[in-house]
């Protein structure tokens, strides 16, 4: 079967990893603690050129202790984008804000003039999310955050190394934040980063951090459990046996969860916020390491869709020196697709298939009022995401470009088609872009 999530990434190498900690006693002693983590640190601080760079659990602690950072309290109203993720607003709710939601465009990335219609004397920080690994309109969005002063958190969750203009996406907000986990560009299981280059932030950033407890060793463990569990239930999935051993693991805790039920809800698990453990920087050291060959194979499969990818009435324009996390499609009827394309063996995937995602006790309960976002909630209902990661082929691509354009011949009341820089009745460039890797 071909996946679009199921530890995407994962290679043999990140199996031998994960394996060496679980099988060798004299490794147990590093599962918390170790040179990985400083590797990393270093790492990242080199290739983002930051004076800053602190590791946390994972990205949505690290957006946490990012707001911290700033003094977020009690009233105080943090600007984010409508079709994101439910981690987001935890994040910001937790550090003592008040979410506000900002509409996007048909581009999925923020409307710099709602965004500037929703901002009050409340307002203290702006949230800006590159969607996609697609970067957000920079230009437009800052000269908003100038006029009214407001402090910049850039969400780099969906990409690492993408550029916009010639500069590093992660290097224009105050503090740029990461994330590690198992759908992401490079993946630790579970993981995420800050950086930044003021001194007094960066200092505030280690000292929350250093408060932080170090992981759990019954955690570390489950999320390294997960690499070959999910390397040896991919084949078996598409018989039924892999699902239901899956399931048995999430349900006896024996793997650890990209994300747990209670955060579903908006409540805070007893086990995080904690430190970035050893174990998991070893496995994302080794990753970061393959970062430029990932993001060419991603932009070169996201060509290929753009180009394969046919649809009478939408021209597919996508940003040419985007990195997409995931290729994204807009559909009138995205659960068909996705049903007809699992008869297929091919899972795809629904990031975001609505303006807060995934949340069990509605987005109501996370403060947003029906309407705030229109274009957010109009296009999320619509939002099919596939593949680009390490280990999925040319050949997989064409196979899904094949059902695609078959179901929108076949059917023709379900349109299908690229999710680009697009404009009312046709495609014409956003009027910035993006630019791939070194």
């Amino acid at each position: 079967m071909i996946f679009i999530g199921f530890q995407p990434n994962a290679c043999k190498k990140d199996l031998g990893i994960a394996l060496s900690f679980l099988l060798l006693p004299w490794k147990w002693v590093s599962l918390r603690k170790g040179i990985a983590i400083q590797k990393a640190e270093e790492w990242l601080k080199n290739f983002f050129d930051s004076k800053y760079c602190v590791t946390f659990d994972s990205g949505r602690t690290a957006l946490q202790k990012g707001l911290e950072a700033f003094g977020i309290s009690k009233g105080d109203e943090v600007l984010v984008q409508g079709y994101t993720c439910v981690v987001v607003v935890n994040a910001i709710k937790w550090a003592g804000g008040s979410p506000v939601y900002v509409d996007i465009t048909r581009d999925l990335i923020m409307d710099p003039q709602d965004l500037e219609h929703k901002i009050t004397d409340k307002s203290k920080v702006l949230i800006i999310q590159h969607t996609f690994g697609k970067s957000a309109d920079l230009e437009k969005l800052l000269a908003v955050t100038k006029k009214y002063n407001l402090k910049v958190i850039e969400d780099c969750a969906h990409t690492i190394g993408g550029n916009y203009y010639g500069k590093k996406l992660g290097t224009f907000g105050d503090i740029g934040m990461f994330s590690f986990g198992s759908d992401k560009v490079v993946s630790s299981v579970r993981g995420g980063a800050l950086i930044c280059n003021d001194e007094f932030l960066g200092n505030k950033i280690q000292a929350l951090q250093s408060k932080l407890p170090l992981s759990t060793r019954t955690k570390i463990l489950q999320y390294l459990i997960n690499i070959p569990v999910f390397m040896l239930l991919k084949p078996l999935y598409q018989y039924g046996i892999g699902k239901w051993i899956l399931a048995v693991c999430k349900k006896l805790n024996i793997t650890g969860r990209i994300m747990y039920e209670k955060e579903k809800r908006g409540e805070q698990v007893s086990f995080y916020p904690s430190k970035f453990p050893n174990a998991l920087a070893e496995l994302l050291v080794f990753q970061l390491e393959d970062l430029d060959e990932m993001n060419a194979h991603r932009k070169e499969l996201g060509d290929i869709y753009m180009h394969g990818i046919e649809h009478k009435k939408i021209l597919p324009i996508l940003d040419s020196d985007t990195i997409p996390l995931r290729f994204n499609v807009l559909v009138e009827d995205p659960k068909k697709l996705q049903k007809i394309a699992q008869e297929s063996g091919i899972v795809l995937g629904n990031w975001y298939d609505d303006v807060i995602t995934p949340c069990s006790i509605g987005i109501e309960g996370m403060g947003y009022k029906s309407g705030e976002c229109r274009t957010a909630e109009k296009y999320s209902k619509m939002s099919v995401n596939l593949p680009t990661n390490r280990n999925i082929s040319t050949k997989d691509v064409l196979k899904i470009i094949e059902l695609i354009n078959n179901f929108t011949e076949e059917k023709g009341d379900t349109r299908v088609f690229p999710l680009s820089s697009v404009r009312e009745g046709r495609g014409e460039s956003c009027g910035h872009r993006t630019q791939g890797g070194e």
